[in-house]
Order: C-alpha cells, then sequence, then structure tokens
C-alpha cells in the first residue's frame, strides 16, 4: 500500500511503517459493525466492508444465504465471488462507485472508501435483485445441479434475497457513498495523525539519538576538548580533559579556564582573539612547561560562530616528533600504493567485468542446456540444437566461452585483491594465514606490474616452501601485506637490471613461538655499507624521483613497532638478498 501523503516523506522508516497500514489499523472496527448494523436496519440492503490489499472481512449486515451458505462454501463458486469482488475493486480504484452482476447471478455495488487518494478499503451493497427483472430460475437449477447443491434450500435462499426498486436502489447507494466518504475522510485524518506522530517521535528519538552521539564523539575522541565563553567559563569539558586534569566534569563546568586547567591561562588571549576574528588559532608543537611526560602538545582553538553562540572550543593533542615521522612514513606509502595499483579504478572495472561473465554464463546456458525455452526457440527457427551444438563444439566456441570466463576470474581476483589491499588499515588485528597471505601478495605484485612496469612479474620464478601445519598469527594483514609487498617491489626492480632469469624464494616456517617469513631474490644483491642503512627513512639507492626511502622504513616499524617482531636483511653482493620476517604468534 503507498499513501500520497508519503511521497515528501524523507524518512525511510516512517514510510514503511505507514505504507503497511490498513483500514482497520485507522479506525475501530466495532464502530463500522454497528454502522452497517444501523444501515441494515434502516434499508434492508445487505452490505460490507472488505480489505482492498488483503480481502479481510472488517464487517458485514444482512448478507444472504445464498451466498454464506452455497456460494462461499463451494470452492468453485467461491472463486467466482472472489473474482467478481476483485473485479469491482479494480474498477474503483479511481474513486468511484461501480455496479456489477456476479458470476453467480446477483447484483453487487462496490463504493470505494478511499484513504489520502488511495484505494483502502471497499463498501459493497449487496445481494440483492432489481424489482424490474425477474431472476432466472433456470440458471439457479442448473447451478445447484452443477455444484451439488440442494435444490430445494438453493432456490428457498434464492427467494429470500431482497428485491428493490431501481430509485430505491440510488437512494441507498447515495447513503453509501455518503458513509464512505466519512469512513475515508476519518481514515485520511488518522493518517495524517499517524504521521505527525511518528514524524514528531522520530524526530525525538533523533534528537536524542544526535546528542548522544556527538556527547559519545566528544568524550570518545583522544583530544581533550574544552569549550569556553567570551569571560573564559568553561562550558564543555570531555572525558579526555578529565582524565589529564583529575577534575570532573561537573566539577569543571561553570569555573574559570585557569581554576580548572591552569597551563591554559596564558590562552585568553587567543581565544577572544579566535572570538572576535571568528577564525581558529592553531599552535603547533607548543612545549608543555609542566609534564615532562610529553614532549610537545598541539593546540587550537575554534570559534563557535553558528545560531549566535559565542564562545571557542580548545582542542589539545599531545604528540612527538617520532609519531609524527611514523605516521607521515605509514600514510604517505600507503598512498603511493594505493596509487600505484590503482585502486580507484578497480570499481568501474567491476561493472563491464560482471557483464562480460553473466553474458559469458548465459550464452553457455542457451546453447547447452536442455530447458524448453532453448528447445522451442531452436524449433521455431527451424534448428537442431544439437547440430548447432555439434558445430559451435568443432568451431571451438566452449573452449572460448571457458577461456572469456577464465580471464574473466582472473581479472576479477585482480580486483578484489587491489580493493582489499587499498582499504586503510585500521589496527585491526585478526587470525593470518602467513602463506596465503603471502601468495595473495604475490598475485597483488605480479598485476601490479602487468599494468605499470617495463617487465613481467609473471615471469619471475616463485618458489615456495611452507609449513603446512604453520599456527596462524594475530596481525593487522593489510600492513603485513603492505611489508610483503614492499620487499617484493625492491626484489623484482633489482633482479630486473640484470641478466639472467629472475627468481623469489619464499619460505614461512615455526621457530619456537614466532612464525617466520623469508623472501629471497636472486638479484644484484647489495654492498655491506648499503645494507647496513637500508631500513633508514629516506635512504635510498634510487635516481631522483623514482624513490622516496621510505618503503623498507615503514616496514620496519610496522614489524617492529606495530608487531612487536623483528625484521632483518641479509646480502651477498652480485648473488642474492633475503629479508627476514618474525612475528610473535601471540
Amino acid at each position: 500500500m503507498k499513501i500520497s501523503l508519503l511521497d515528501d516523506c524523507s524518512s525511510k522508516a516512517i514510510k514503511e511503517k505507514l505504507s503497511g497500514l490498513l483500514l482497520k489499523d485507522l479506525v475501530e472496527l466495532d464502530e463500522l459493525q454497528n454502522m452497517l448494523d444501523a444501515s441494515y436496519t434502516a434499508t434492508g440492503m445487505p452490505s460490507g466492508i472488505i480489505d482492498a490489499f488483503t480481502g479481510e472481512v472488517y464487517a458485514g449486515a444482512g448478507w444472504q444465504k445464498i451466498c454464506v451458505n452455497f456460494h462461499r462454501v463451494h470452492p468453485e463458486t467461491c472463486a467466482k465471488c472472489v473474482a467478481n469482488d476483485t473485479a469491482i475493486t479494480d474498477k474503483i480504484k479511481t474513486g468511484h462507485h461501480h455496479g456489477y452482476k456476479c458470476s453467480n447471478g446477483i447484483w453487487d455495488i462496490g463504493v470505494p472508501i478511499m484513504c489520502m487518494e488511495q484505494h483502502i478499503a471497499t463498501f459493497f451493497l449487496g445481494q440483492f435483485f432489481y424489482e424490474d427483472e425477474e431472476p432466472d430460475r433456470h440458471f439457479f437449477i442448473n447451478q445447484a445441479e452443477q455444484y451439488g447443491f440442494g435444490q430445494k434450500e438453493y432456490l428457498a435462499a434464492l427467494d429470500e434475497v431482497p428485491r428493490f426498486d431501481r430509485e430505491r436502489v440510488e437512494q441507498i447507494l447515495k447513503h453509501n457513498i455518503a458513509l464512505s466518504a466519512f469512513l475515508s475522510d476519518s481514515a485520511s485524518k488518522s493518517m495524517r495523525n499517524f504521521y505527525e506522530i511518528e514524524q514528531r517521535r522520530e524526530a525525538e528519538a533523533e534528537i536524542k539519538s544526535l546528542r548522544n552521539y556527538l556527547a559519545n564523539i566528544i568524550d570518545s575522541m583522544p583530544s581533550i576538548l574544552i569549550g569556553v565563553d567570551p569571560d573564559g567559563q568553561i562550558t564543555q569539558w570531555n572525558k579526555e580533559a578529565e582524565s589529564v586534569s583529575g577534575i570532573g566534569q561537573d566539577k569543571a563546568i561553570g569555573t574559570q579556564l585557569q581554576d580548572s586547567m591552569p597551563t591554559l591561562g596564558s590562552e585568553m588571549d587567543r581565544i577572544r582573539t579566535a572570538i572576535t576574528t571568528r577564525r581558529k588559532q592553531a599552535y603547533i608543537n607548543r612545549p608543555n612547561p609542566e609534564d615532562n611526560k610529553t614532549a610537545c602538545e598541539d593546540i587550537t582553538i575554534y570559534p563557535l560562530i553558528a545560531n549566535g553562540v559565542r564562545g571557542a572550543v580548545i582542542r589539545i593533542d599531545d604528540v612527538t616528533d617520532r609519531v609524527n615521522l611514523e605516521r607521515m612514513m605509514l600514510q604517505s606509502e600507503k598512498m603511493m600504493s594505493v596509487g600505484g595499483l590503482a585502486a580507484g579504478m578497480a570499481h568501474e572495472i567491476n561493472n563491464p567485468l560482471s557483464g562480460i561473465m553473466g553474458h559469458a554464463t548465459n550464452i553457455r546456458k542457451r546453447i547447452y542446456h536442455d530447458i524448453n525455452k532453448n528447445i522451442s526457440t531452436a524449433e521455431d527457427c527451424d534448428l537442431s540444437l544439437e547440430n548447432m551444438r555439434n558445430y559451435l563444439n568443432e568451431r571451438g566456441i566452449p573452449r572460448m566461452l571457458d577461456g572469456i570466463s577464465e580471464a574473466g576470474e582472473r581479472a576479477a581476483t585482480i580486483v578484489r585483491n587491489m580493493l582489499a589491499f587499498s582499504r586503510k588499515s585500521e589496527q585491526n588485528f585478526t587470525p593470518q594465514n602467513l602463506p596465503q597471505l603471502l601468495d595473495r601478495t604475490i598475485e597483488l605484485a605480479s598485476s601490479d606490474y602487468d599494468l605499470k612496469k617495463e617487465f613481467d612479474f609473471k615471469q619471475i620464478e616463485i618458489e615456495r616452501e611452507y609449513d603446512e601445519n604453520l599456527p596462524t598469527v594475530l596481525c593487522e594483514g593489510n600492513e603485513i601485506q603492505q611489508v610483503f609487498l614492499n620487499i617484493l617491489r625492491n626484489g623484482a626492480e633489482a633482479m630486473a637490471e640484470m641478466q639472467k632469469a629472475s627468481r623469489f624464494t619464499c619460505k614461512v616456517y615455526k621457530e619456537e613461538n614466532r612464525a617466520v617469513v623469508e623472501i629471497a631474490d636472486n638479484g644484484p644483491g647489495m654492498p655491506e655499507d648499503v645494507r647496513k642503512r637500508i631500513f633508514e627513512p629516506f635512504f635510498t639507492t634510487k635516481e631522483v624521483g623514482k624513490g622516496t626511502g621510505l618503503g623498507l622504513s615503514v616496514s620496519y616499524f610496522i614489524v617492529s613497532d606495530q608487531h612487536n617482531g623483528f625484521m632483518d636483511v641479509k646480502s651477498i653482493p652480485g648473488e642474492w638478498t633475503k629479508f627476514i620476517i618474525k612475528l610473535p604468534f601471540k
């Protein structure tokens, strides 16, 4: 059921809730029954109110035995009754009544009950005969014989059906149209009330949720957030401010800033400047004079400029040079990887790729599946399906379809790997199967070099030596995959400069309480002075513009700092280079 009132409703929840309302949800059914009983007493006209969607009978009065005891009981005549009700319902959807002599030979008139311009229920008048027409008793005798009704009882029920002259029917119809209009107006008013109540309820819930959400955001932030008015009186005090100062929110709010946070007393001039100019005031790496444990703190003062509120929000973050540098290095390298893999294009590739694979599957179904549609279409074209299949087999079409599906699946695998790797890491440590993670990274590196480099990564020989009984390792999968990818990229670029077959030897095994991953190449190796500096930030042996010197330093940081692991490199110039990564199982 769709109510036009909902067309302008932006809330999906309200739409779903109100769109399921029926007439019985909008008016009292007892009152409907009383109304029909009174109408039958006054007019003698049988009537009933039936839901337009479910067919549920809400109320009825004066229904005749011929329908209740015969037509509505036998499945075939009942089907005619339902079909007649449906025919009348279809005729009155536009809001106009309709008279109809049913397939069982008796008159009914349907009057629509509307709600917000939508047909919601039907007010039926009948069963009856017009006085100026004589019922065809032969038709009803045949009905009794055909459906096994007792003829005597059936004809007696026929004789009880009321008869009205046409003028009387028109008067009763006007009365029922007025009743339908009243019910339509009541239903529409109830719907508007429901709508307004739900809107108000949703707005209140949204305001409450928004308040809780904003409070949670403010309290969950790792920064100190303090709100002040132009006079320096505290208006907001989050959990981090409580933790650092040791003063609870209830005690801090309403006090002067310099009383609850003495180190900020000297900031009042900047706070007033931010409020007056309506521009934020930021002071990066401001040394904290009282806390020796904090290397520095950054202070940003944001003016409150909305809805005439005057004041400011002070944000304080504890930072260090090392953390800033490490975060910069990690994010910089991650973004370089994402750019190099063109992960943004993966979404665009998925759509045509799905179409290619789907059409290939459909072609196979329409040729090689013995479904009725294939057989009938072939017959319509005067074509032997078997001969056509023989021809296609001889021409190698199944092999071509297999090739399309296999190529599409390989492309889909590449897209999935690119998308999985490009997702920003959130330090989500989960159990990982290191051999599988390494294999996925090799696939990822293979697709990257196929697209971007001057040589084919797939030409590099990969030797694998994996411990089949290796337990899973609790780690951040994306970050460890980034470490593997950095090593594979550097090795592939180094081996590309040599005139011999390139080879990676990948080993994964257990060593006491740690998992060990070794990735060795047969490239040019590196001298001792380079090997000692290989993990230093910004150290690179590549030409200017071809490397940042961050890849291996970021990898070292991920393994050692983020995962409490160990990373080392060994090399013999002119022969090989081997990276060793050790990660604890717990």
